[in-house]
């Protein structure tokens, strides 16, 4: 007789270790709270398929994002979801024109598809409305629809016999059991891959030492395609991510963003940001663009990690007893899923 695991948390990270899991031969449930797919962290980013090369060097978080990219555009193909393999344009803000050598450095280090440096002249033949700027080019990073990608993952999991179950919130934990919104759920095995919620998870179970804390970013919206690539700047030191960049999406607009942080509520995703940095940031990368129509666009949560209130930018695996949960699965954990899978698997 089989054994049962269930999943707490439907997003990708959570299906994608349901898929292992089921090749494995447990049964597999996957619980979520919330009436539909994708309503947190999975489906609210910039819809990214990153490269791996703003993390710390041969870190965890670098290593499952590198394979994870390569992964994730097989998934992508397999499941035929829509995405495009466009690559992104790293380039310096002021004050940063110095440090573009060096950081060309470590990312020719990376087990990635060539990365190159342009001239100015180079990127205009590109890229005609980018300004006037030298620039890294990494050809790995795509683009995603991110909530189609959750959910014909999930629709796929379900043709292999795996249940998901809306609607179903986690209330307590008994002797092998979960008490549910929908009734008490035995398990074998749990994981915790609740996201912003994995904190209330892992403290029904006795862990208390970890604390998530949402970290806001607000997205605005260029109602028109300019850009072939996404555009990032050159990493800045001690920054809760990635900073405001563009990123051209598939239905041939630009999303703006996103800002970082910190708020009170998990589930605020309220607009709180001011247009200024945003038109500020397509009028410097975009000086050909005039009078750019700038629209309020969407809103997400990053799940920041702290353990005993010291701030944990990891991707943690803690296993206690007949549960692993996952905790701090932010950026770049849309990318990093597949792989952060096959890490889990290790740890049976």
């Amino acid at each position: 007789m089989s054994q049962t695991a269930v999943i707490i948390g439907a997003g990708i990270v959570g299906l994608h270790i349901a898929n292992v899991l089921k090749e494995k031969g447990y049964e597999v449930y996957v619980l979520d709270k919330e009436p539909y797919l994708a309503e947190h962290t999975s489906g609210r980013n910039s819809g990214v398929i990153h490269a791996g090369i703003f993390y710390k060097t041969d870190s965890f978080k670098e290593q499952v994002c590198i394979e994870g990219n390569r992964l994730t555009y097989e998934w992508l193909l397999k499941l035929s979801v829509s995405h495009r393999n466009c690559g992104k344009w790293v380039v310096p803000e002021p004050g940063q024109e110095g440090q573009i050598d060096e950081f060309f450095a470590k990312v020719q280090a990376l087990p990635i598809p060539e990365p190159k440096i342009l001239s100015a002249t180079e990127v205009k033949t590109l890229e005609p409305n980018l300004r006037n700027t030298e620039a890294i080019l990494i050809p790995s990073t795509g683009i995603l629809d991110a909530a189609e990608y959750v959910k014909t993952m999930a629709n796929y999991l379900e043709t292999q016999g795996v249940m998901i179950v809306l609607n179903c919130e986690v209330e307590g934990v008994k002797e092998n059991q979960l008490l549910t919104t929908r009734g008490e759920i035995p398990y074998d095995i749990a994981i915790n891959c609740a996201g912003l919620f994995s904190d209330e998870i892992a403290k029904q179970t006795g862990l208390n030492d970890y604390e998530i804390k949402p970290c806001r970013g607000d997205y605005y919206l260029l109602n028109s395609n300019p850009l072939s690539k996404p555009v990032y700047h050159l990493p800045y030191k001690n920054s809760h991510g990635l900073g405001v960049h563009l990123t051209p999406t598939l239905d041939n607009q630009t999303l703006i963003g996103p800002n970082a942080f910190f708020i009170d509520s998990k589930s605020d995703y309220d607009h709180h940001s001011d247009l200024e940095a945003y038109s500020n940031s397509v009028n410097y990368y975009l000086p050909e663009i005039k009078n750019p129509n700038i629209q309020l666009a969407y809103t997400g949560n990053r799940p920041k990690l702290f353990k005993n209130g010291e701030a944990l930018p990891l991707f943690t695996f803690e296993k206690q007893d007949n549960w692993i949960h996952l905790l701090g699965i932010e950026s770049p954990g849309l990318t990093s899923a597949p792989a952060l899978a096959k890490h889990f698997i290790t740890l049976l």
